[in-house]
């Protein structure tokens, strides 16, 4: 059962969203604590008191984005039985992904700002692990004779075309779907 949210919750909810929303318009340096109250119509002071510091808030909101843009896609293409088809549906599902959706800008900007701090390398670190594992553990179950490879290849591979399509927004994934379904058939020989 859900619990009730509570005002102090929400508060915290609504600043988190609020940085998200800002990073990828102004840029990770520019999601300042007085942007981020004016967004969620807060006191400056409130971020603090909820969160601690602008650079905790800015890594808690990339974070989260982060974990849930690819949450949600590896979840559909994992709900399909045949792991080519899981590949061309995961892959297809970030090609409908607007290169310039704020999920990705946020994306981008954390990756960058990740280089110069620490604790948010180790923070996105752990979550592509996280995915990395998800999918190792999927390929596992489907008998694959080297889900790791498969698991670090196509994330690598998602990197890369989300990477490319920021720069050529007209790059389909067709040829990059092929190589890897074709790597991924190899497996399961």
């Amino acid at each position: 059962m859900k619990r009730p949210s509570s005002p102090r919750t929400d508060t915290r909810e609504k600043i988190i969203e609020a940085a998200a929303s800002l990073i990828p318009e102004v840029g990770w340096g520019g999601a300042s604590s007085r942007r981020v109250a004016e967004r969620a119509g807060v006191n400056t002071g409130v971020i603090h008191y909820h969160v601690g510091s602008i650079d905790e808030l800015r890594r808690i909101a990339a974070v989260r984005k982060i974990r849930t843009f690819f949450h949600d896609r590896i979840s559909g293409a994992l709900a399909e039985k045949d792991p080519a088809k899981a590949i061309e549906t995961l892959l297809r599902a970030l090609s409908e992904t607007d290169p310039h959706d704020p999920e990705l800008l946020l994306l981008y900007e954390s990756l960058v700002a990740a280089n110069r701090d620490d604790q948010l390398r180790v923070e996105i670190a752990a979550s592509l692990a996280e995915l990395r594992q998800r999918l190792c553990d999927w390929f596992t179950e489907r008998g694959a004779t080297s889900p790791r490879t498969i698991a670090v290849t196509l994330t690598a591979a998602i990197d890369g075309y989300l990477l490319q399509r920021s720069l050529d927004p007209t790059l389909e994934p067709d040829h990059l779907i092929d190589g890897l379904v074709s790597m991924v058939k190899r497996q399961f020989s």
